[in-house]
Parts: C-alpha cells; sequence; structure tokens
C-alpha cells in the first residue's frame, strides 16, 4: 500500500515539473514576430545581397543597395542586369525610385511568408514590384516594368537589435 501511494505522489511530481513548465520563445518564433512588426508598420529596409537577371548569371553585390519603405513613400537603389528596351540616351543604368507608392498590398501566408506588391514611378520607368518576405528575415524582390526585362533580387530584411 506504501509503495502505491509513493508512486503516485513521485508520478504527480513528475507531472507538475513536466506539465506545468512555459515554453519559453526559441530563436526563430522571437526573430518571426520581429519580421511581423517591422512589416506591419510600414517603416522597414530590405538589404540587397545577389541579383538574378532573366539572362546571365547570379551576381553577388556589394551591401550598398537597398529598398526601403517608409509610410506611403518607396526608396529603392538597385543595379541592373539586362536588356533595356526603349530608355533615354545616358539613363541611370540601375533602378532608382525615390516616389509615392501606388497600389500597396501585402498578404500574409500563415506562418511562412508575407507577400508585398506595389508600384512606383521612377524618372525615365514605372515599375512594379513583388516583393516576398519570410519569417526568417529572408527576401525574394521581383521587378517588371514597362522599359527593361524582369529582374530579381535576394536580400534580407534589416531587424531591430541585429
Amino acid at each position: 500500500m506504501k509503495t502505491k501511494i509513493l508512486i503516485t505522489a513521485l508520478s504527480m511530481i513528475f507531472a507538475v515539473f513536466v506539465f506545468g513548465q512555459d515554453k519559453q520563445p526559441n530563436k526563430a518564433e522571437i526573430k518571426a514576430e520581429k519580421v511581423e512588426k517591422s512589416i506591419k508598420s510600414g517603416q522597414y529596409e530590405i538589404m540587397v545581397n545577389q541579383v538574378n537577371p532573366m539572362t546571365g548569371r547570379v551576381r553577388h553585390l556589394t551591401p550598398d543597395y537597398s529598398v526601403r519603405i517608409s509610410g506611403d513613400s518607396c526608396y529603392v537603389y538597385l543595379p541592373y542586369f539586362g536588356r533595356a528596351y526603349s530608355l533615354p540616351y545616358g539613363g541611370d543604368g540601375g533602378i532608382k525610385v525615390t516616389n509615392v507608392m501606388e497600389n500597396y498590398k501585402m498578404n500574409y501566408k500563415e506562418g511562412k511568408s508575407y507577400t508585398i506588391s506595389f508600384s512606383a514611378k521612377g524618372n525615365d520607368d514605372t515599375f512594379r514590384f513583388s516583393v516576398s518576405v519570410w519569417t526568417n528575415g529572408s527576401t525574394e524582390i521581383n521587378v517588371t516594368s514597362n522599359n527593361r526585362q524582369t529582374i530579381s533580387y535576394s536580400g534580407y530584411l534589416t531587424l531591430p537589435d541585429e
């Protein structure tokens, strides 16, 4: 009888320790929360470190290139490699936009990624951006324009405290 009481008491104590512990968020969950907070705030910056033109090879970039969203405006500075169909003589060469965004839309795929799309006018072209941001902070940017081939970029979302 004493052994049954002892086994029951030990089982209850064990159950309290196993099931009574609070779950601490892991690093991936903390990062996903930071990504969500940055995207939903409407104030974020994506640093671009790789470009993938439709023709040619993937190229790694210096950390000078970025896409920054601030409220209803976008600030884009990206290189361009590919075919241009119609550009003014001596054009900028890259994708440079400092303007108000049009048709800004954001969708969230539960636990996976954010898909953001918008368009903006540069000095000599109109660009349509499709941005995917995963919960780990990695990004993919596709840029389509009226006068150039589509091009894509890879990078990461800058997060606070990193």
